[in-house]
């Protein structure tokens, strides 16, 4: 079987977007399937060539720039209509890669951008074409009141993601809730899975870097992108708050993105706060690094529409990491994480209780500490391994090239 994905980009960074693409082609290619990629006219080429090999996976550059133009800042409108118009050229490109590669599957990764010319290429070429839709990304780049034009925009996107789930021939969503929220906008899909986010366990476990448990003052952290609606600004005052209050344990943040600058400025209005560090954004061949500085991961999600529907990835790559992790009551993390058993929850965008919770998890025994550690740790072996999705997309595959005999 020859599967053939289309990413709008292909460079895992902290985000979990990325990374997720990189695992389910690592992983598809770990139990048989021929697996190869062609990325969109904005994701740069490492080389510099028409082709880079990553992880033994060829992913075919339909731009030979050596600098990305994928970026979380705001573009203008004109910007944004010369990326839509390039749908065209990137239709093309398709065209001709599919034909030299000849691949049975044709599986295009969110957003739009790659979900509508891979339906034209699969009415062209008759293969079926899967489309893996993961997020409300169209509502995430700005966290409250919208001007008419922004929601005006983020109308068209959300129905040119509509239109792209319901004429592919397999639609598959990141969770219940995802799915669930275009039902609840009256919306079917009759052909359609859930692949939840998983961690490439048999990786992490060769990258993990062992520390002690037994830390009397256990570092705080968060690793991630950095959005209004993960909370950071939120977790930042909620340790200054600790700080004032006599708790002095350290506070690590690693991670880019739009709310960057604003995180960086309600750190200076602290400066006496030694205890803080924001290290900025790492690469993620050192991503094993910066969780190797932090014993208790913190994803503090304020409760929006994105937050409820869409599971993070960060809280398994924490745990498999043999990390405690603490996170708000937004639906994405609850899917994750059970109270006191494989982590901690506390209630969104309230800041006793996040300081509650962050004083018992400081205080915690050692052997406490252990329990939680492993109990997560299995939950994540025995329920969220990639091998595990990889032999769901290859029943979702096998199923389509059925059909299509037929």
């Amino acid at each position: 079987m020859r599967v053939l994905h289309i990413l709008y980009q292909s460079l895992p960074q902290v985000s979990g977007s990325s990374i997720r693409s990189r695992d389910i082609l690592f992983s598809q290619k770990s139990i048989g399937i021929v697996v190869s990629a062609i990325t969109s006219p904005f994701q740069h080429s490492i080389s510099g060539e028409k082709e880079d090999v990553i992880d033994g996976i060829r992913y075919i550059r339909t731009s030979r720039k050596k600098i990305s133009s994928i970026s979380d800042e705001k573009k203008s409108v004109f910007h944004q209509l010369a990326k839509l118009f390039s749908i065209l050229t990137f239709s093309f490109s398709l065209y001709k890669t599919v034909k030299k590669e000849k691949p049975d599957i044709l599986h295009a990764h969110a957003m739009f951008f790659c979900g509508i010319p891979t339906l034209i290429i699969g009415k062209l070429t008759g293969l079926p074409v899967v489309y893996e839709f993961r997020s409300l990304w169209m509502f995430q780049k700005k966290f409250g009141k919208k001007t008419r034009l922004e929601t005006t925009i983020e109308t068209f996107l959300l129905k040119a993601e509509i239109f792209t789930l319901k004429r592919a021939d397999h639609a598959v969503f990141l969770n219940e809730k995802l799915k669930g929220y275009f039902i609840s906008l009256g919306h079917s899909f009759a052909n359609s899975s859930i692949v939840n986010n998983a961690v490439n366990t048999q990786l992490i476990k060769e990258k993990r870097i062992p520390i002690p448990v037994e830390s009397e003052t256990p570092v705080f952290g968060y690793i991630g992108t950095l959005t209004a609606y993960e909370g950071i600004e939120f977790l930042i005052e909620s340790f200054q708050e600790l700080a004032d209050e006599g708790f002095y344990n350290k506070l690590i943040i690693y991670g880019t993105g739009i709310s960057e600058k604003n995180i960086v400025e309600t750190i200076k209005k602290r400066p006496n706060l030694k205890n803080l560090q924001f290290k900025g954004s790492v690469h993620p061949s050192e991503v094993n690094k910066a969780f190797s500085k932090i014993d208790v991961i913190i994803n503090p999600r304020l409760s929006n529409d994105v937050t409820n529907a869409v599971t993070p990835l960060k809280p398994l790559e924490a745990m498999a990491y043999h990390k405690i992790v603490i996170g708000s009551d937004v639906g994405g993390i609850l899917e994750l994480l059970t109270n006191n058993k494989n982590g901690f929850i506390f209630k969104a965008e309230d800041k006793n209780s996040l300081k509650e919770t962050i004083i018992k998890v400081a205080h915690l025994k050692e052997n406490e500490k252990k329990d939680i550690i492993n109990t997560a740790l299995t939950y994540v072996v025995e329920n969220k391994s990639w091998i595990h999705n990889a032999h769901q997309y290859e029943n979702a595959y096998s199923s389509l090239l059925e059909n299509n005999q037929g």
